[in-house]
This record gives structure tokens, sequence and C-alpha cells, in this order.
């Protein structure tokens, strides 16, 4: 039976992840910092919960696996917590630990957009991740996922927006012209799934979208659409989104950064989706909308 170790797999993707893997004959490691963030998944069969930190995660406990999976990202600098520890040092001390463990295959989630020559430290992080994996693991088998922003049950994007648009009459929207192409976290761990023993994945990068794209204005007229409200959205200009941000950042729960805005100058759209061709059909943002209601 195949070993596989999640890192970050506590999370909205990680969760859905696991409980698609349980369904086939493997081994699970789920490893966490705080072990009771993973106290949803303990119940469920062949997972393992491991609690680590940058100290040990050269424990004895990967030792073991066929595959490592790397989930580990953040979209917000906090408690002195940057954005290079978070996708660029733990990614060398993740494959450090691979390499001393013999384990020859990781899969590994990035994103859309990143870049050298970004201006967004989340993004440019990102692309100093994957040339990390890259090249300290160049003789074995890596994949790299790119995915646009990643929708379903408790994602906090769309969700956030479902929940302003109840709330809110009015929406003041920064950087409305700002592009994505939302994918179905379905969609995206069954991606993941199929890319485990696939040789035609190996040494890969992969972008992955939805099967449409949408101006950030686009996707919020969409949810007041789809959600039967009447909200006025108002869109900002460069010059204001940065003001209005900054407001915003003022409040001890970040919902949105500077660095996000930077990001979101970066088309988060793909020119060639490689999600089809891994899967035929892929599910659309409208047709999840319409399924799952806001309570």
């Amino acid at each position: 039976m195949k070993v596989i170790s999640i890192f970050g797999g506590t999370g909205f993707i990680g969760t859905e992840l696991i409980n698609q893997l349980v369904k086939i004959p493997v081994e699970i490691r789920v490893f966490s910092r705080k072990k009771n963030k993973a106290n949803h998944l303990k119940n469920l069969p062949r997972v393992k919960i491991i609690e680590f930190s940058s100290k040990n995660i050269l424990s004895d406990n990967i030792k073991g696996s066929d595959i490592l999976i790397n989930l580990v990202g953040i979209l917000h600098e906090y408690r002195g917590v940057k954005f290079s520890t978070v996708h660029e040092d733990f990614v060398t001390k993740l494959i450090n630990s691979a390499l001393k463990n013999n384990v020859k295959r990781i899969i590994h989630l990035s994103a859309l957009g990143t870049s050298k020559k970004s201006l967004s430290k989340y993004l440019n992080s990102k692309y100093k991740g994957e040339l990390i994996i890259r090249d300290k693991f160049k003789k074995y088998d890596w994949t790299i996922l790119r995915p646009s922003i990643v929708f379903g049950t408790n994602d906090k994007f769309i969700n956030l927006f479902r929940t302003l648009v109840k709330f809110l009459p009015v929406i003041f929207l920064v950087s409305p012209k700002s592009e994505f192409q939302p994918i179905y976290v379905k969609d995206l761990v069954d991606i993941i799934i199929k890319s485990l023993d696939d040789k035609r994945t190996f040494k890969k990068t992969f972008n992955l979208g939805g099967p449409k794209k949408f101006t950030f204005y686009e996707i919020i007229k969409l949810i007041v659409k789809c959600d039967k409200k009447y909200n006025i959205t108002i869109g900002l200009n460069k010059t204001m989104s940065y003001l209005f941000v900054r407001f915003l950042m003022l409040s001890p729960v970040k919902i949105i950064t500077t660095d996000n805005l930077k990001s979101m100058e970066t088309s988060n759209t793909v020119r060639v989706n490689d999600a089809y061709s891994f899967k035929r059909s892929l599910t659309e943002l409208i047709t999840y909308l319409n399924n799952h209601k806001k309570k």
C-alpha cells in the first residue's frame, strides 16, 4: 500500500483531497503544526495525524513515504511569518527531508501568475519555491500545479464575497478589472489524484483554470444574480483601491492587503488550460453557486 504524506492537509483544499484519497487503498499521513486542527480528519480510515514543527520536519515520520504533497501556503504575512518563510524556506526543508529519506515523488501546489519580476511578494515567493523544487529535486519526479482561485465549500474567496453580498447593500470593489479563472476544488483534487502515479506529469508544471474567465466585477455580479440580491457594486480605480485597502488593513482581521492588490494586477487566467488534459469537463462557477445557495 502506497504511503502519501501531505503537508497543509488540514485546510480547505487538503480536507477535500483527503476525503477523496480515503476512497482508494493508500495510507495517508497528515502533517500539521497543530494537531487539533486535524480533528475533523482523525476518524477517517488509514489517516495518521502527525504534529511537526520546522525543527522536527526531518523526523522519521516522513520515512517510508512514496509521495509527498505540499499544499502549504499563506495569502497574508502575519505575526512575523513571511511569505519567504512559508513558500521558500519551508519548501527547502521539505525537499531536504525528502532527499534524506529517499522519497522520490513530490506534488507541489503553487499559483498562477508566479514570476521573478512580480511586484507581489506572494507571487515572487511562490516563483522562488518552484525554482527550489526544480533545482534541488531535479533528479527525481516532481510535479508543480498552478491553479487559479479555487472555489468550493469553505473557500475563503467566493464565500467571503457571498457573505458581503448578503449583508452589504453597497459594495466598493477594489481592482474590479482583475482577471480570474476560478476552478472548482473537486476538479483540482481530481487532478492531484490523477497526477499521483502518472509519469506524463513528472518534471512538468501545469497551469490550471476553470472553464470560464471573469473579471472581479463579473464574479461579484454573478454572485449577486445567483443569490438573488440587489446590491450596488462600485468599482474603484487603482488609486482609490490602494487607499481603501490601506484603510481595511487597519482592522485586526486581515481581509485584503496591498500585496494582494499587486497580485491582482497579474492576470489569474491561463492561455492554455492544462486542466483539460486531466478532465474532459470542469464545473462552472455559476453551476456551483446555483447548487450551493448561501443560507
